[in-house]
This record gives C-alpha cells, structure tokens and sequence, in this order.
C-alpha cells in the first residue's frame, strides 16, 4: 500500500489536512481534515512501513491492545482505498 502521488499531509493551525494536489485531485477529495491518530498512521504509511510494523508501533505509541490496533488499522486502510488516498502500486 502506498499514499498516492500528490496527497500531502499537512499540519495548518493544529489541523491535520490530506490535500490532494495535481492529478490527485481528480481521484480524491481535495482536502480533507483527519484527526492526529490518522495522521499518526498516514505518516507511518508514508514511510512504507508494513501492516505489522504500524501495529507494533501503534501498540507502544497509544498504549493499546493488539486486537483492537488491528481492527481500527484495517478499518483505516479500507477506508482509505475507497477514498482513493492509497493505491496499491507505487506510481510511476
């Protein structure tokens, strides 16, 4: 899973923003606003961590069982395919 080309994360005034920019922007809405937990996975995603390593991370970071970790992350990832922040291939 990769965060497609041309959406940003952007911290403005203590708002978390996903801004599509260029061609992202005809496939994705163009801003919208996300709370700092999905930010927090947004940039983990960002650095093309694995499944496993966000859950990991997210376990030590927001002190949380594994099972619930898990379900919220892969709410998380299929929502943001179906809002086409995230593709399955790195673009070229």
């Amino acid at each position: 899973m990769k965060i497609r080309k041309g959406i940003v994360l952007k911290n403005i005034c203590d708002t978390w923003l996903l801004i599509a920019v260029g061609e992202a922007s005809e496939h994705c809405m163009y801003v919208r606003e996300i709370n700092d937990t999905l930010a927090w996975y947004v940039q983990e995603i960002e650095q093309n961590r694995t499944k496993e390593e966000i859950i990991k991370d997210a376990q030590e970071t927001f002190e949380a069982p594994e099972e619930i970790i898990r379900k919220d992350l892969d709410k998380l990832i299929s929502d943001l395919y179906a809002m086409n922040y995230l593709v399955e291939e790195p673009e070229q």
